[in-house]
């Protein structure tokens, strides 16, 4: 799927260095997150591909964790391009407001709101297919915070592959004493039998001379407050940023080969993210959010 003209109609702004927000009056809506509202339950949130739900992304509720499962396989090709971007958006420079302008066929394919764009790196780990006992969803202290005896049984398995970072991010909150670990989660939407071995080995030599190819995903930043949190039981907490890759598969391998940090040019949706606060950090989750996507800018 092309779109029929490259301009798409938003306003931006610049939120911070690196970091811009850019709201977009209409979309294609090609790429879209829904939101099923449940009476009385927690909202549950999911990524839906020309017009068919593909992906359950966890839900609203502000002490659940974040969670991911295919609800059908994407079907997405690398063989015919969603959309063409030019290639100077590859080349090593900041976002700024040229660039933004450029990823605008993209933009365009998204549904309407509010979205935050930036490039941030993460340090590739996996993949992790569903099951693999080395992922996240298997990590001990995970299972503690959330007291989850066994992700299966609480239906935790993706039923697809994942990247995640090798380390998280660690952000020391000295007022309360809670140590707040971010994990970085990637979810390709073409799985790595359909990837041409060539085209990998090609970026893998790029990648190895230097070059840092920018990896395009939409993404979200969820962050809730367990209950072990809230009633002191525990001083660590867990948040999440997740994105799905819309342009850049090859290089995702590639980068994974290399062993080197990949580049990612982040559209974050602003719907799809819950950002709740501890007791010490005020009344503004939109504000606390802005700034921890600035620290991320890289």
């Amino acid at each position: 799927m092309k779109p029929e003209t490259a301009s798409a109609k938003f306003d931006e702004q610049k939120a911070a260095e690196g970091l811009w927000k850019v709201k977009l009056a209409q979309g294609k809506g090609f790429f879209k997150i829904g939101v099923e509202k449940k009476h009385g339950e927690a909202n549950s949130i999911f990524l839906e591909i020309n017009g068919s739900r593909k992906f359950e992304i966890g839900n609203d509720c502000d002490t659940c964790h974040f969670w991911f499962k295919c609800l059908h396989e994407p079907r997405l090709s690398t063989q015919k391009k969603i959309v063409n971007l030019p290639k100077t958006i590859h080349l090593p420079r900041p976002v700024d407001e040229a660039m933004i302008s450029e990823i605008s066929p993209l933009l365009d394919l998204l549904e309407k709101g509010e979205y935050a764009v930036f490039e941030t790196t993460i340090n590739l780990a996996g993949p992790y297919d569903s099951e693999d006992e080395g992922s996240y969803f298997f990590n001990s202290e995970f299972m503690e915070i959330w007291d989850i005896n066994d992700p299966k049984e609480e239906g935790l398995l993706s039923g697809w592959e994942h990247y995640e970072c090798q380390r998280p991010k660690l952000f020391r909150h000295s007022e309360s004493g809670v140590l707040e670990k971010q994990f970085d989660f990637v979810i390709p939407l073409v799985p790595r039998a359909s990837l041409k071995e060539e085209n990998v080995r090609l970026y893998q030599q790029m990648i190895q001379n230097g070059d840092r190819p920018r990896i395009l995903m939409l993404a979200l930043y969820q962050r809730a407050i367990p209950e072990s949190v809230k009633r002191g039981h525990t001083k660590n907490l867990h948040s999440f940023l997740a994105g799905f890759v819309l342009d850049g598969h090859h290089k995702l391998a590639a980068y994974r080969r290399a062993g080197v940090p990949a580049k990612f040019l982040t559209i974050l949706s602003q719907k799809a993210s819950k950002y709740f606060l501890l007791k010490e950090e005020g009344a503004s989750p939109r504000a606390k959010l802005d700034e921890r996507l600035a620290a991320l800018v890289r």
